[in-house]
């Protein structure tokens, strides 16, 4: 099956497991690479063939690796698992659809939007159903700027860079900076959503409350629920910046409000949650951004669930 040659990146991430799982399971032949040994992830063994390859900050010397590998495996999609993946692989968009390959990332609009806080924030800053946090950019802070008080790197991943301030003292050091978003710390608890749309704008939804999080952001015990005003929410998020495929959307949630404060335009690490409940965001994630119909929503009951992660003893061919 000439078109199901598809490459994962980053296949040592925590969303790398249930992509290739489902894919596998679906005749995919996987292609994987990751910037560590073949031997140092288990997720190799999934895969049909996987290559060490370059960090991605490499730019241009990563992309030529990557199209080495789709030359010699003859891959017809690449599915990049983390953001900085995702930033450089659509720098060369155009390079990879020449060649006939698809790149099942969001738009580069929708990409623009997500992975800029700023541009996110003052997007729906005055949107009448979204909410955001109060937020300025630091190259404009004043020193009467709200407390305590969240920052950000702009271009920030994976909760990497954020800082707590608590005084003004501490706030002072982000003044003048122009790579910084300064937003009010909000109370509350940290909600997720999977969501995924196709062009037609069929839409689903998948939000779980993180009960507990590892410190980069990835929920292992979640929460599984049904709201349907943060429906309403999410589809409005998902039509207003053009989503095509799966996303994650995070919000803080304090009774029955809901606030933005983050889009990853990827898998996220709990994809396996949303499919454990009975959808495939996976297979729709690639069907959508082919020009199909995603399948209609399931049904789900709220439940709590949790990760479990086993020993895997392999013997590296050394």
């Amino acid at each position: 099956m000439e078109n199901n040659r598809i490459l994962i990146t980053a296949i040592g991430s925590f969303s790398a497991d249930c992509v290739i799982r489902v894919l596998k399971q679906s005749r995919f032949y996987v292609v994987g690479t990751d910037i560590y040994p073949v031997e140092w992830h288990f997720e190799s063994t999934l895969c049909d063939k996987v290559y060490q390859v370059s960090l991605a900050t490499k730019g241009k010397a990563y992309i030529d690796e990557l199209l080495t590998i789709i030359e010699d495996e003859n891959i017809k999609g690449i599915i990049p698992l983390t953001d900085i993946e995702i930033d450089v692989i659509n720098l060369y968009r155009t390079t990879f659809e020449k060649l006939g390959v698809v790149v099942y990332t969001q738009s580069t609009r929708t990409l623009s939007i997500a992975r800029d806080k700023y541009y996110l924030s003052e997007f729906f800053s005055k949107d009448d159903l979204v909410k955001v946090p109060k937020f300025i950019n630091s190259k404009s802070l004043t020193n009467d700027f709200i407390l305590p008080a969240i920052a950000k790197p702009i271009n920030g991943r994976s909760s990497e860079g954020i800082v707590r301030i608590q005084s003004r003292e501490e706030l002072s050091i982000f003044r003048g900076r122009d790579n910084y978003i300064i937003q009010e710390f909000l109370e509350g608890t940290i909600c997720t959503v999977d969501y995924i749309r196709d062009n037609c704008g069929n839409d689903f939804l998948v939000p779980r409350e993180e009960l507990l999080r590892t410190k980069n952001g990835a929920g292992t015990t979640v929460r599984i629920f049904s709201n349907t005003k943060l429906g309403r929410i999410v589809s409005h998020i998902g039509e207003a910046i053009g989503v095509v495929g799966c996303v994650n959307m995070e919000f803080i949630m304090n009774n029955d409000d809901f606030i933005l404060i983050d889009i990853n335009p990827r898998f996220s690490a709990g994809i396996a949650f949303s499919n454990f409940i009975g959808y495939d965001m996976v297979l729709n994630h690639v069907k959508a951004i082919n020009g199909g119909t995603i399948n209609e929503g399931c049904s789900f009951k709220e439940q709590i669930l949790c990760k479990h992660y086993s020993e895997k003893l392999l013997t590296p061919n050394l």
